[in-house]
């Protein structure tokens, strides 16, 4: 398992793997989400932002492992749209982040992950 070993970045089946693997489940979406324009809630500050998607399966957080939470959560249909760990460098997301409708609008998750990465590099030396 590489959770704890280097920080992780999981998008879309990156989400959907790394939920697998702390214990989550998956379902059939009975319309899946696809094209733009779907609002996307960050849980932690309230920011929405609207993306771009292409998946027919969500992640159903029951079981979840209890080291990690729901970070995202889709505002059309309340599905997990994304995952962090509380104590490891993991954050994942369902949508496409690399194809937001805007040109800067997704750059966040970005940021918070090469924050991520630097204060792990720190403490890792």
């Amino acid at each position: 398992m590489l959770i704890g070993k280097a920080p992780i970045l999981g998008i879309c089946l990156g989400h959907q793997v790394a939920a697998q693997a702390l214990g989550a489940g998956t379902f059939k979406l009975p319309c899946g989400h696809r094209g733009g324009n779907h609002p996307v809630q960050d849980v932690t500050t309230g920011h929405i932002t609207i993306t771009a998607q292409n998946h027919g399966y969500a992640v159903d957080d029951k079981g979840l492992d209890l080291s990690a939470y729901v970070s995202h959560v889709n505002l059309n249909d309340q599905t997990v749209e994304g995952i962090a760990m509380k104590s490891e460098p993991l954050l994942t997301i369902q949508y496409h982040s690399e194809a937001c409708p805007g040109p800067l609008d997704n750059t966040e998750i970005f940021d918070r992950f090469i924050t991520t990465v630097a204060g792990w590099k720190r403490g890792a030396s």
